[in-house]
């Protein structure tokens, strides 16, 4: 077992940090060198040295990039964009000032040669001011004390230690120890703690491999509680060091997951189709499913959950102006802070179940990603009770004048709906608002990371200064989060979906791209050939950001994957066939047979692929539906012969993934292709690998060849899947393989 080590950090935890005497306020922004910022995939933080025990008034300001420059100045906010006033100096090529502000943030840009610097770099934290967005100066508040995260290790077992230092308000007021309180998950425990230096250290034994988050509360001895309060430090004690290419995702519509208690504790919202409305789904269901072991045997360790906000009461209008909806589905938010209470249950809350259900996920290695919905809220939602003004009408997307996108449209500011105001952040106090309570309520549950809705729809800044705010989190030494997006798009939108994906936006988005091309090679009669292309496509577009890109077969904006295949997607208000769950009881028919062999085909697909594959609840029994909202039924739990078949493949595909590290992280390289018959491998630099191979056509015996840098000349190989076994032997391997037959071959 490998000694585990979750990251080292020091600083002042979202404040910045104390250096040579200096405040440096939300630490990138004033260090201007590029070479400084943090790489996204490197998550691990350095140990550093206690910082001042006393927070500094001041803030410096560095720009690096005006070696050449005769002048440099900063106007802003902050001096009335007077560039007169604010000057700064050079020394060794590197132009500094010194300031001494309110807390707050100030929109700002740098003057060069009297000139005024164009747009602001993305990689740091930017503040609209009327039509210009500018660099964002982030002055925390001295007068009040922070928390510096000294270090923090795990050891291989599991002995926790989490070194903290209190740092005091400029008044020098140290910490009341009395009101020190340290818990590592739920556990209240006792530090010890050094009142000169004010280091407290927390000790704890884990007893298992699970999640053990710190946190910590405190006051000076003048009554101010810390900026951070409490402050929160994630961190996992697990076997193996973890990485988010290591997930297989799943995505639960929670209304439609499982119902515990029967019926529902709530009346149903009369006046609605009952497909459109709640049917019972709540939290307990999901946690007797992972309790169950139900992800477990799907080799799922990620879950995404269907957003869990408070969602309107009231039943409004669908896109086709007739058929009425409920909020079941998440996205009709009307409280940032506050789990919807119909996920509860009869005997708890739905704030407490949703704890209860990622504390029970987090105990089994399963990681949460909570759903966000940025781009609107719900007319009724507290933030237009609050501040009106924030909620003003826009034109309702795809009405005229008012397109989704293209040369009429208004992505950035139409409403998806009469009743869905649109916010718009470059109102500074909504960027703020809204990523505060996002991060507050990833904090109350301990979530380890975000799905971005409807990223192509809103301004950078809302998603980079999330990234930003978590990117801070992460060098106090928090386990690393993920936040991926959705950019719905067509088969062509490889530069729209990677316009959001860099080091200090969102880790990855879902691959819509190579969607289609799976769905028509699996589902209808598309040649491997083209799902190879467009496989190509997808890593030469993405780059190095391909290994953070999610690829899927379905999710819950599209007919299902059954359904579409079969040609019987018909009106997503009058039910589709379910061919899978309406067939004989205890045989297969051969209808059923056909969605077996093109799904599971389709998964080992999936599931063979880099990044970070997302299974949509259902699929894994071939449930059916149409669009929205027949693609959201109710989970079916009473399994037939053919369902059985269906979900104990894909059950091996998922452990089969998680078993051989190959497949998750390994690189991936096309050995064979033609119409019918596809052949790949997946290499990891161990020098360990994994050979796939699938048919779609007639019994083959093909010759392919094995390069020599995959390490199996002479090796015999067995199928993970079934009985085979198969040598390779100078350089061939002699491929023998079945009609609609799937092999992952690995060395005996």
């Amino acid at each position: 077992m490998k000694k585990l080590r979750v990251g080292k950090a020091g600083g002042l935890y979202g404040s910045g940090l104390i250096l040579m005497g200096v405040l440096l306020t939300g630490c990138p922004q004033f260090q201007e060198t590029p070479a400084e910022q943090q790489n996204a995939n490197d998550m691990d933080a350095a140990p550093v040295d206690l910082g001042e025990s006393v927070r500094s008034c001041s803030v410096r300001v560095e720009y690096a990039e005006g070696a050449s420059a005769k002048s440099v100045a900063m106007a802003g906010e902050f001096n009335d964009w007077d560039e007169s006033v604010t000057g700064l100096e050079r020394v060794n090529g590197l132009w500094f000032t010194e300031l001494e502000l309110e807390p707050g943030e100030y929109a700002y840009k740098f003057v060069v040669d009297g000139e005024y610097e164009g747009e602001p770099p993305a990689s740091e934290p930017t503040k609209w001011s009327g039509n210009f967005e500018n660099r964002n100066l982030i002055v925390p508040d001295c007068t009040v004390p922070a928390w510096n995260v000294v270090s923090q290790d795990v050891s291989e077992d599991g002995k926790i230690e989490v070194k903290l230092q209190f740092v005091s308000s400029r008044d020098g007021s140290k910490l009341e120890q009395e009101s020190l309180r340290i818990t590592v998950g739920d556990e209240e425990v006792t530090p010890s703690f050094d009142a000169e230096s004010g280091v407290v250290t927390v000790s704890y034994d884990a007893s298992s491999f699970g999640k053990y988050s710190i946190r910590a509360w405190g006051k000076d001895e003048d009554g101010h509680t810390a900026e951070q309060y409490p402050l929160w430090v994630p961190m996992w004690y697990e076997e193996e060091p973890f990485e988010w290419q290591d997930s297989t995702m799943y995505l639960i519509f929670t209304d439609r997951f499982l119902d515990t208690d029967g019926g529902m504790p709530q009346e149903p919202i009369q006046g609605v189709n009952a497909i459109a409305g709640y049917m019972g789904g709540d939290f307990r269901g999901i946690i007797q499913k992972i309790e169950e072991g139900y992800f477990d045997e799907l080799g799922v360790n990620l879950l995404w959950l269907s957003p869990v906000y408070e969602n309107t009461e009231e039943s409004w209008a669908g896109g086709d102006g007739i058929n009425r909806f409920t909020g079941y589905h998440g996205y009709w938010p009307i409280e940032p802070l506050k789990a919807e209470t119909r996920y509860g249950d009869s005997e708890n809350s739905a704030d407490a179940r949703l704890k209860e259900l990622i504390d029970k996920a987090h105990e089994r290695g399963i990681r949460v990603l909570f759903d966000v919905v940025h781009n609107h809220v719900h007319e009724d939602h507290v933030y237009c009770r609050e501040n009106p003004a924030w909620c003003a009408v826009t034109c309702t997307c795809g009405s005229p004048g008012c397109a989704w996108e293209g040369p009429d449209g208004k992505p950035l500011t139409c409403q998806f709906a009469s009743y869905l105001p649109d916010l718009n952040y470059r109102n500074h106090d909504i960027l703020k608002r809204q990523v505060s309570d996002t991060l507050k309520f990833v904090e109350m549950f301990d979530v380890d990371g975000v799905r971005v809705d409807a990223a192509k729809h809103m301004d950078h800044i809302i998603m980079r200064r999330l990234r930003y705010e978590l990117n801070e989190l992460e060098k106090q030494g928090a386990t690393p989060f993920y936040s991926v997006g959705e950019t719905y798009t067509g088969g062509d939108g490889y530069g729209l979906i990677m316009n959001y994906v860099a080091d200090y936006e969102l880790h990855g988005q879902f691959d819509f791209p190579l969607l289609y091309p799976i769905r028509n090679t699996f589902g209808k009669d598309g040649s491997f050939r083209d799902l190879e292309a467009a496989v190509l496509r997808s890593e030469q577009a993405y780059g190095d950001a391909y290994p953070w890109m999610s690829p899927f077969l379905g999710n819950h904006d599209i007919p299902r994957f059954v359904t579409e295949s079969l040609g019987n997607d018909w009106d997503p208000w009058s039910s589709s066939l379910d061919v899978m769950a309406d067939g004989p009881q205890d045989s297969i028919s051969d209808e059923q047979w056909n969605i077996i062999n093109r799904l599971t085909l389709g998964f080992a697909f999936l599931l063979t692929q880099p990044g970070i594959p997302l299974m949509y609840y259902g699929d894994e029994i071939g449930l059916a539906g149409s669009g929205d909202p027949d693609n959201r039924r109710m989970m079916d739990w009473q399994w037939n012969a053919g369902q059985q078949e269906l979900i104990a493949r894909i059950r091996a595909l998922g452990q089969i993934r998680q078993l051989y590290q190959p497949l998750r992280r390994g690189t991936r390289r096309e050995l064979y292709v033609d119409d019918s018959l596809y052949v790949y491998a997946r290499t990891e630099g161990s020098g360990e690998s994994v050979i796939i191979a699938m048919n779609k056509g007639a019994s083959r015996v093909e010759e392919v060849t094995i390069p020599d840098e995959l390490g199996l000349d002479g090796k015999m190989l067995k199928s993970a899947v079934s009985p085979r076994m198969m040598q390779v032997s100078q350089g061939k391997l002699s491929l023998s393989i079945d009609p609609w037959e799937y092999l992952i071959l690995v060395e005996e």
